[in-house]
């Protein structure tokens, strides 16, 4: 049986526009606690999860749902927030289902890796229809398509452009922490979403091209070394392009990065392994378009973005 939804209380429509790791867990974390999700996927992917439902394997506990999914955007009605849980290279296609949506009165909380699509998003649908949001979680599929989430780590932070939307926002944030999702509104969500980024433009880079989770990076003065040049040289691409960073963002967020497990690794990472296209081009290639244009200097950038460029489109995998 399908689950019921929950009436009266708090009954926003949330569509999850992408059913993978990401927006995977968190709807079905929603759907598990009564909220209406239809789960707006592709073919594939709906022949999956309609064959063996949505299974979670979590670190906060297992669960498995009948999602509600969708193929299209006209079987959708009265949708009042997207999750948007895309690889950045998925978002072009995507746009005229996501307009589809918003049309029909939907807000957008992208929790898309990296800051790029936050441009296009605003400039196609609208400062009003669009939210910001970043996401804090290690998760994956397995071979069988169900999420494995595997840390302590489901965060969520959002907050709006500009200062409307307070009782939406309060909504949002009610129904997840309802799901038992750690959720965080912010009044400073850019400065947020741009250190997330430097994070996970420095994790990924390095993980990636070393093949290696982080602890290998981190325990060899060398690649350690290399790290710290890389978190410098984003942020001082940020400082250029006025985004009101701390002065001790590069000291925090090299803290962080050592403080990670050294087991722990990034979704480009994996998605490497597994020869899937990988989002070099929203990450590195990102900064290095925008310190080009400003006449920075960012020769680690330009290294890593160069080694791992040949992967862009993925790889066949091995025997």
């Amino acid at each position: 049986m399908r689950l019921r939804w929950i009436k009266g209380r708090n009954s926003m429509h949330t569509v999850i526009f992408g059913a993978g790791a990401v927006g995977g867990y968190f709807g079905g974390k929603l759907a598990s606690a009564g909220y209406p999700v239809t789960f707006f996927v592709r073919e594939r992917r709906f022949e999956q999860l309609n064959k063996r439902d949505l299974r979670v394997m979590s670190y906060h506990g297992d669960f498995t749902i009948t999602p509600t999914l969708a193929v299209n955007s006209d079987e959708i009605e009265h949708p009042d927030l997207i999750i948007l849980a895309l690889k950045n290279y998925h978002l072009e296609n995507a746009l005229p289902q996501l307009e589809a949506l918003v049309n029909k009165g939907a807000k957008i909380l992208p929790l898309l890796n990296g800051v790029q699509h936050m441009e296009i998003l605003v400039n196609q649908f609208g400062v009003e229809n669009v939210l910001g949001g970043v996401c804090y979680i290690e998760s994956t599929l397995n071979q069988e398509g169900d999420i494995i989430q595997t840390s302590p780590m489901h965060d969520i932070v959002f907050g709006s452009l500009k200062d409307q939307q307070s009782s939406f926002l309060n909504k949002i944030e009610e129904m997840f922490k309802q799901a038992n999702i750690n959720i965080v509104q912010t009044d400073n969500i850019i400065v947020e979403m741009w250190n997330k980024f430097i994070f996970l433009a420095t994790l990924s880079g390095i993980t990636s091209a070393t093949r290696q989770p982080i602890g290998i990076a981190l325990n060899d003065f060398a690649t350690k070394s290399l790290l710290v040049d890389l978190i410098q040289e984003i942020y001082q691409t940020a400082i250029c392009l006025q985004i009101p960073l701390a002065e001790d963002t590069v000291e925090k967020i090299t803290k962080k990065a050592e403080g990670l497990p050294p087991a722990m690794t990034s979704s480009m990472h994996r998605d490497l392994e597994k020869g899937l296209p990988i989002e070099v081009e929203s990450l590195q290639g990102y900064i290095l378009k925008q310190a080009t244009k400003n006449g920075i200097q960012v020769p680690v950038i330009r290294a890593i973005y160069s080694l791992l460029h040949p992967y862009t489109n993925g790889v066949p995998l091995k025997s």
